[in-house]
């Protein structure tokens, strides 16, 4: 059975210690999401993405501030 494409956030990073900080402060402040291989649609460095509702993408770019997270991209694309 075929999983249905859907929107979703992702953000990349330059390094995979920039992703765990991503998963470690979502998962303390309940942002829902998970670390995922960079999509063949996205070039980024480290190799890790952290994906997302695509109608989180506010959220996210809002939580990546606030928190000073390093990050590469926020993308919204279809997987």
């Amino acid at each position: 059975m075929l999983k249905e494409k859907g929107l979703y956030t992702v953000v990349t990073f330059p390094n995979t210690t920039a992703a765990l900080a991503m998963e470690a402060a979502c998962k303390a402040q309940a942002i829902p999401g998970s670390i995922i291989p960079v999509p063949n649609q996205i070039t980024a460095g480290c190799g890790f993405a952290w994906r997302a509702d695509a109608g989180a993408r506010e959220q996210i770019e809002g939580f990546l501030a606030d928190q000073g997270l390093a990050f590469t991209q926020v993308n919204t694309i279809e997987l």
